[in-house]
């Protein structure tokens, strides 16, 4: 029971401590402070056991994420990544040990949403050098996906392509299907930047074949505007499917297959895309 009381005292006194230092602004008073909770840290770890170590890793971890993920959630990122950086930091301090990939995986996403593609490859790359194939499958998935996306920004197409891979392996592994449409469609866009038309062109086929049979419906149906999505954890896997279709239409377009690029801009504003829809009346007036 002592040993219990014992490993929720640290439990608590992690998380609070970790808090208190993440946000304090001055760098002499938390120096100061960390060298306090050191001493008293280390007094009170020799009491618990190695597998009550881990468990107050993971509890301290996931409480501090979920701090971190409020504050990112109502759009201050830049505050969000300087929280992240301060956990980084003083985990390795406290911990004597990498933060898990989960962390990696969340400064990543505020890094893409920061539009600082750089950052995220430095990130992803970072976290895979450090936990080669230890990275859980949804989360490898899900960070190569985001450097994928990064490179492809950057227009580092090739990059891209093989990041885009890595995803899609993981991706088939977790059987995440709306993942592997998208994944494909992105590795179609850079195909199609290369000018390798035929593996852009099977890709894309590939790619919103399986959004179809993912959303359960046909390429009639969309043309006839006779389908919409109303599972709320679908919307924005139909908006990326939307998009998808909007690109697909430019794509066929510049390769002058006009009737295929317009039933493709006539499937993406029916499925609400906007710019389809204003390009669609461009093109068509109707």
């Amino acid at each position: 029971m002592k040993r219990f009381f014992l490993f929720l005292l640290a439990t608590l006194t992690m998380t609070a401590v970790l808090a208190q230092r993440i946000n304090t602004p001055s760098s002499g008073d938390k120096e100061a402070g960390i060298n306090n909770d050191l001493e008293v840290w280390e007094s009170l770890k020799d009491s618990l056991s190695e597998e009550q170590m881990e468990v107050l890793c993971s509890l301290t971890e996931s409480v501090m994420l979920t701090v971190v993920d409020s504050v990112m959630n109502e759009g201050r990122y830049m505050e969000a990544l300087e929280n992240l950086d301060s956990l980084q930091i003083y985990w390795k301090r406290y911990f004597g040990k990498n933060v898990s990939p989960k962390v990696y995986h969340l400064k990543a996403i505020i890094l893409n949403s920061l539009e600082e593609w750089q950052e995220v490859i430095k990130t992803t790359e970072e976290c895979f050098a450090i936990y080669k194939t230890e990275v859980p499958i949804e989360q490898a998935a899900a960070i190569y996906g985001l450097q994928g996306s990064a490179h492809r920004m950057l227009r580092e197409y090739l990059a891209a392509i093989r990041s885009y891979e890595n995803a899609l392996k993981y991706y088939v592994k977790n059987g995440e299907d709306l993942r592997q449409c998208d994944v494909l469609c992105n590795m179609a866009y850079c195909y199609g930047e290369l000018g390798k038309h035929t593996m852009a062109s099977s890709f894309y086929q590939k790619g919103i074949g399986k959004y179809l049979e993912c959303f359960k419906t046909t390429r009639a149906a969309l043309l006839k505007g006779k389908f919409n999505v109303n599972d709320p954890n679908k919307q924005l896997d139909f908006k990326l499917f939307a998009l998808h279709l909007f690109y697909m239409a430019v794509y066929e377009q510049d390769l002058v297959n006009k009737l295929e690029s317009k039933e493709y801009l006539q499937m993406s504003a029916h499925c609400g895309f906007e710019d389809a829809k204003k390009e669609y009346q461009r093109l068509y007036g109707n």
